[in-house]
């Protein structure tokens, strides 16, 4: 057998294996709960696992699913930790939540942009309500961007976790999310806070490992 015919081999299996095997992925979770006190910057914080945090404007009232753009929001300031043992954490004691501008309001008003400096293939977070009443049920959006900065995709969810009326999980599953933004909803007071982000990244599969092969066996020969 020749070197072409091994190639070609080779490309064939692989195609072969692609459809068989599902591409696998790795996630990371950030709880937010490895930094002590409140009011601590995290904007960059999180920067060695390529993830960065802004604060994006967040008007309220506003009902139903949020009214994202289409292009990137604007990036009005940065991201903090809010105070320790928050009731709605999921995973006490802290949550993250935007810094307070002239544009977002007080800590807590306004969305989060969250930014990565690689494509993931999902998202999750859990939405906190900031409030102490159950007076308002508030939801999530969450709007996703690919690298130039394009809406590619948006979520809405108005399910509380159960037994909670103030933990709103979302997820959004789209190949090739750079950004997304967080957003509220239905909130008559607009204090809104995130916890438990996840993120997945897809890896090579065996795929890659059987090409790697074959390319080392031509080599050989």
């Amino acid at each position: 057998m020749n070197k072409l015919r091994v190639i070609s081999v080779c490309i064939s299996m692989s195609a072969w294996l692609l459809l068989i095997f599902p591409s696998a992925s790795f996630a990371t979770m950030i709880d937010f709960d490895d930094i002590e006190g409140s009011y601590v910057d995290i904007t960059s914080y999180y920067s060695d696992l390529g993830v960065t945090l802004n604060a994006i404007e967040n008007p309220f009232p506003l009902y139903d699913a949020y009214p994202s753009q289409d292009t990137l929001p604007t990036i009005y300031g940065g991201v903090t930790t809010w105070i320790e043992n928050f009731p709605s954490a999921i995973s006490a004691p802290q949550v993250a939540v935007a810094a307070g501008t002239s544009e977002t309001g007080e800590a807590g008003e306004g969305g989060i942009l969250i930014s990565f400096d690689f494509d993931v293939i999902s998202v999750s977070l859990v939405g906190n309500d900031m409030g102490f009443g159950t007076s308002d049920d508030e939801s999530v959006t969450l709007t996703a961007y690919d690298a130039l900065g394009n809406k590619i995709g948006q979520v809405y969810s108005n399910t509380n976790l159960e037994g909670s009326y103030d933990q709103t999980p979302a997820t959004i599953s789209i190949p090739g999310i750079r950004y997304v933004a967080f957003n509220y909803t239905d909130s008559q007071y607009g204090f809104y806070a995130i916890d438990n982000l996840e993120f997945t990244i897809p890896e090579p599969t065996t795929v890659l490992l059987f090409s790697l092969g074959g390319l080392l066996l031509i080599k050989k020969w």
